[in-house]
C-alpha cells in the first residue's frame, strides 16, 4: 500500500511575515521531510477557507494573522496531527476544544519570551539609569551634576517580578551577574522551584513594598485584569521603578497615572490599555515615564527564528522525540484570552 507523503500547510499570508520567517534555509529544512503549501500571498484567508483546505494536510504552521481552528475546521481536519504556531500565545488560533482531539499543539513562545525578557531587562537599565531623562535634559542644554546626581541602577537592587513563566525565567537568568535580590509573586511557582531559581516567593503587596524595581510578567486574564492598582502602587518606595512588558489592562491605568503624577516613582512601559496609544496620552507627557510602542518581541534574530523553531518542532514530532514548545490544556487555560 502506497503511503501518502507528509503535507504541511502554512497559513501566513502577510508578505512581510512571509519574507521574515521563510528564508531559504528554513524552507529547505521543512521541504526535506514534508511537502509544503502556502496560502495565497496578501489575500484574506478565513477559517471558512481553512476548513475547505485542511483535510489533506498532516501539519499546519501558523503565526500572527492566521485564521482560527473553529469546530468546523477541526471536524474536517481528518489527517491533521500537528499545529505549530510561529508566535507566542496560541489563544488566537485554537480554543480548548483542540485538546479533545489527537492534534498536538506547539508554539514558539520560548523564542519570543527571550526577546521580551531582553526588552524588560533593557527597560530596567534605561529606567534605573534615567536614560530618557538625561537625554532630554541634555537636549535642553543641561549637563549632569557630579556633586549631586545619583541614579537608581540595577546592581544589588531588590527586583520584584510579578508572574512566573518563560519570560520571568529568562529575566531571572539575565539578572544573575548583577547580584540582585529577586522577589517573585506567582500562583504557579512552588517553593522548591523558587529555591532552585534563587528567588524568594512573597505576597503581591509585600513585593511592591520591598522592591526597588517591579517588573510585570503576568498573562492578562479575567483573574489578573486590574490586579495592580492604587493599593500596590502606593506601596512603592520613593524613586522606585515600575516596568510593564506584559499587558496594559493588568494595571489600573488611572491609578498608575495618579501615582506617577506625584513624581516620586518612575515607569518604563511597552504596553497600554489602548494600542496604538494616542499621541496625546498623558503618559507621553510625563518626564518620569519612558514609553515604547509594544516592541518586546522585535529582536531581529529571534523574530526570524520563530518559524524555524516550529519546523524543528515538527521534525521532532515526526521522529517521535520530545517537543520543546508543546502546549498543554493546563497551560492553555493560563493564556490571555483572544
Amino acid at each position: 500500500m502506497r503511503v501518502k507523503p507528509m503535507k504541511t500547510l502554512i497559513t501566513i499570508a502577510d508578505a512581510g511575515l512571509r519574507e521574515l520567517f521563510w528564508q531559504e534555509p528554513t524552507l529547505n529544512k521543512l521541504s526535506s521531510f514534508s511537502e509544503v503549501d502556502f496560502i495565497t500571498l496578501n489575500e484574506k484567508f478565513t477559517s471558512e477557507d481553512l476548513s475547505e483546505r485542511i483535510g489533506s494536510y498532516d501539519a499546519c504552521i501558523t503565526s500572527w494573522g492566521s485564521p482560527r481552528f473553529t469546530p468546523e475546521v477541526l471536524a474536517r481536519a481528518e489527517r491533521l496531527k500537528f499545529i505549530g504556531h510561529g508566535a507566542g500565545s496560541v489563544a488566537s488560533i485554537v480554543k480548548d476544544d483542540v485538546f479533545d482531539t489527537s492534534i498536538t499543539v506547539t508554539s514558539a513562545n520560548k523564542v519570543l519570551a527571550l526577546s521580551t525578557a531582553e526588552c524588560a531587562l533593557s527597560l530596567m537599565f534605561a529606567g534605573a539609569w534615567d536614560l530618557a531623562g538625561y537625554s532630554a535634559r541634555l537636549n535642553e542644554g543641561q549637563w549632569s551634576n557630579n556633586n549631586r546626581d545619583t541614579i537608581l541602577g540595577v546592581t544589588r537592587r531588590v527586583i520584584g517580578l510579578v508572574g512566573y513563566g518563560e519570560i520571568s525565567k529568562q529575566v531571572i537568568r539575565m539578572l544573575q551577574p548583577f547580584n540582585t535580590r529577586i522577589l517573585l509573586h506567582s500562583s504557579y511557582c512552588t517553593q522548591e522551584e523558587a529555591a532552585a531559581q534563587g528567588v524568594e516567593l512573597c505576597g503581591l503587596n509585600e513585593l511592591f513594598e520591598r522592591s526597588d524595581i517591579v517588573s510585570l510578567h503576568n498573562t492578562w486574564t479575567p483573574r489578573t485584569q486590574g490586579m495592580i492598582g492604587a493599593e500596590q502602587l502606593r506601596l512603592l518606595r520613593d524613586g522606585a521603578l515600575f516596568i510593564n512588558t506584559a499587558r496594559g489592562p493588568i494595571v489600573k491605568e488611572e491609578a498608575l497615572l495618579e501615582e506617577l503624577s506625584k513624581g516620586r516613582i518612575h515607569a518604563a512601559l511597552d504596553v497600554y490599555d489602548m494600542e496604538p496609544m494616542p499621541a496625546d496620552h498623558k503618559l507621553q507627557a510625563m518626564p518620569n515615564v519612558l514609553c515604547l510602542p509594544h516592541i518586546g518581541g522585535f529582536h531581529g534574530i529571534l523574530k526570524r527564528e520563530l518559524c524555524d523553531f516550529i519546523v524543528d518542532e515538527l521534525h521532532r514530532f515526526v521522529k517521535g522525540e520530545d517537543l520543546l514548545g508543546k502546549v498543554t490544556l493546563d497551560q492553555y487555560r493560563r493564556l490571555t484570552p483572544w
